[in-house]
C-alpha cells in the first residue's frame, strides 16, 4: 500500500475505451467483471460466516485472497465487509468526524479478530481482514453518480433562417400564440427522456427566440382530468392560458411551463377555437403554432377550427410541429395546417424538434447580441455545479473517512486485547492511513475530471452562441 493511486479508471469517468486499444464495450466488461468477481467473493464469505457453513481455513483463504483497492477501478469493485453490508448509504457517505463506531457487531467482530491474529501476525493479512469484515460498501454507488452527474446548461435557442427574403417581402408574424399538447401520449418516451419534458423545452426556447420582437401566449390542453373516459368532457373542454400575451419574460414563462403536467385527451380543435376567441376583434398578425405528438380525440374538428382561425385575417397562420407522430398523424396535420394557411413541421428525434422553429428573417442586431447577453444565466448554474459535484464527490471522501473510523476502532480492540504488538499496530495503521491518501487522490481526480467535462459542455455552447452570432452578422452584412 506504499504506492499511491495514480491508475485512475478513466473510462468510468467519460464513457470511453482503455488506452490498451480496448473496445467501450470491452472496457466496460472488464469493470463489470472486476465488480462481480469482488461481490461474489463477498457473498460466498457472507453466507459461509453466517450459516456457520464455511470453516475456517476456508474463510482465512478469503481474506487473504481479498484485493485491498489500489487503483480507482479497485476501489469502485471493492465489495465492502460482511458486517457492514446493511449500513445505509447515506450514513457510509455523511461526515461523522471520525467516530463512526461498530454498532452491535462489536462482539463477533472482535472474535473474528481473535481468530485471524491466532492464525497470523502478517499485518498486510490483519489489513485485509478489517477490509473483509468491515470495509465500505459505498464505493462504487458514490463513484457511478459522481460520474454520471451532468448540467442541463442554458442554451439559448439558435434560428437559421430558412430562406432569406427581401424586407418588402417579409410579413411580420406578429402576435405569436403558442399551444402546447398536455395530453396522456406525451407521457410516453422518446430516446429515453419523456416526451412532455422535451417538449417544454421545446417551447421555451421557441418562446426565448420570438419573443425578443412579439408578444407570445401560451395556451395548454390536455391537461385536465385523465385520459380515462369519464373524464373526457373535463379534458376536451379545457383550454388555459397559462402566460398571457405579453412580451417575454423567461423566469415567469419558465414557471407557467413548469407547472404543465401531461394527463388527458387531445382537444385540437377546441384548442384552435379558444386560441380563436382570445384573438377575437384583433387587427394585428397573430401565428400559431401547435406543437402535438398526436391527432384529435375529442371529436372536434381542427381542420375547420384552423380555416376559421386564419380567415380572420389574411396575414393569420396555424403552424403545427408534430413531435414523434406516426405517418397517419403526420397526414392529419398537415391538413389542418393547410387549412390554416400554416406549415407543418415533422420533428422525429429531440433535435429536430429542437431546431424545427425556423425564422425567415435574418435577427436584428438586438436579438444576436440577446443571445450571448442571456448566456450570463450559466454563472448561477456554474455556482449549482460546484455544489453538487462537490456534494457528490465527497461521499468518497466521507466513506473512507468512515471506514477509517471503523478500522481504527477495531485495531484498538486488537492491540487493548493484546491480540497484536505496538509494532504491528504502528505497521497496519500506516497501512491504514494510506489507503486514505489513497482515496482522497481518487476523490481529488474523479472531482477534477468531472469537472473539467461539465467546463467542456458547457464551453461547446458558448462556441455555438459564437458561431451562429458570427454567422448572422455575416448574413446581415451581406444583405
Amino acid at each position: 500500500m506504499e504506492k499511491r493511486i495514480f491508475g485512475l479508471f478513466i473510462f468510468l469517468l467519460l464513457g470511453g475505451c482503455s488506452g490498451s486499444g480496448e473496445t467501450e464495450d470491452q472496457a466496460k466488461s472488464t469493470e463489470e467483471a472486476a465488480v462481480e468477481t469482488a461481490v461474489s467473493q463477498s457473498e460466498n464469505m457472507e453466507e459461509e460466516a453466517e450459516k456457520g457453513t464455511g470453516s475456517w481455513s476456508e474463510e482465512l483463504k478469503g481474506i487473504e485472497s481479498f484485493v485491498v483497492p489500489e487503483t480507482g477501478e479497485e476501489l469502485a469493485a471493492q465489495p465492502g465487509g460482511i458486517f457492514t453490508k446493511d449500513i445505509p448509504y447515506e450514513e457510509e457517505t455523511k461526515q461523522s468526524w471520525g467516530n463512526f463506531g461498530l454498532g452491535d457487531y462489536e462482539q463477533p467482530l472482535t472474535e473474528k479478530l481473535t481468530s485471524v491474529s491466532e492464525t497470523t501476525q502478517d499485518p498486510e493479512v490483519i489489513f485485509k481482514a478489517l477490509h473483509f469484515y468491515i470495509g465500505s460498501h459505498a464505493y462504487n454507488r458514490a463513484i457511478t453518480e459522481l460520474n454520471e452527474f451532468t448540467v442541463d446548461w442554458y442554451e439559448p435557442y439558435l434560428p437559421e433562417p430558412s430562406e432569406l427574403e427581401q424586407e418588402e417581402n417579409t410579413v411580420d408574424p406578429g402576435k405569436a400564440v403558442i399551444l402546447l399538447d398536455a395530453s396522456s401520449s406525451m407521457l410516453l418516451d422518446v430516446e429515453g427522456q419523456q416526451k412532455m419534458g422535451i417538449a417544454k423545452t421545446a417551447a421555451i426556447r421557441f418562446a426565448n427566440t420570438i419573443g425578443n420582437t412579439n408578444e407570445v401566449s401560451l395556451m395548454v390542453y390536455g391537461h385536465a382530468g385523465s385520459q380515462n373516459n369519464e373524464d373526457k368532457q373535463l379534458s376536451c373542454t379545457t383550454i388555459e392560458e397559462v402566460y398571457p400575451s405579453q412580451p417575454f419574460e423567461a423566469e415567469k414563462f419558465t414557471k407557467a411551463v413548469a407547472n404543465v403536467e401531461a394527463k388527458g385527451w387531445t382537444p385540437i380543435g377546441n384548442a384552435i377555437k379558444a386560441a380563436r376567441e382570445k384573438m377575437a376583434g384583433s387587427s394585428e398578425n397573430v401565428t400559431l403554432y401547435i406543437i402535438s405528438d398526436g391527432t384529435e380525440t375529442c371529436d372536434g374538428d381542427p381542420v375547420a377550427e384552423a380555416k376559421a382561425f386564419a380567415a380572420e385575417n389574411a396575414n393569420r397562420a396555424v403552424n403545427i410541429i408534430g413531435f414523434d407522430v406516426d405517418q397517419a398523424g403526420e397526414d392529419s396535420l398537415k391538413e389542418v395546417a393547410a387549412a390554416g394557411n400554416g406549415e407543418y413541421i415533422s420533428a422525429k428525434t429531440i433535435d429536430e424538434l429542437n431546431n424545427s422553429i425556423k425564422k425567415a428573417w435574418v435577427p436584428s442586431f438586438q436579438e444576436v447580441a440577446s443571445k450571448s447577453n442571456s448566456l450570463i444565466k450559466q454563472w448561477g448554474q456554474s455556482f449549482d455545479e460546484m455544489k453538487e459535484r462537490t456534494r457528490l464527490s465527497s461521499k468518497i471522501h466521507y466513506a473512507s473517512l468512515n471506514e477509517k473510523s471503523r478500522f481504527y476502532d477495531a485495531l484498538n480492540i486488537m492491540r487493548a486485547q493484546q491480540m497484536i504488538t505496538d509494532e504491528i499496530y504502528e505497521e497496519i495503521k500506516t497501512l491504514i492511513e494510506n489507503k486514505v491518501a489513497a482515496v482522497l487522490e481518487i476523490h481529488n481526480e474523479l472531482d477534477a475530471l468531472k469537472m473539467e467535462e461539465n467546463e467542456a459542455e458547457r464551453q461547446q455552447i458558448i462556441k455555438r452562441v459564437q458561431e451562429w452570432t458570427d454567422h448572422m452578422n455575416e448574413l446581415r452584412g451581406n444583405q
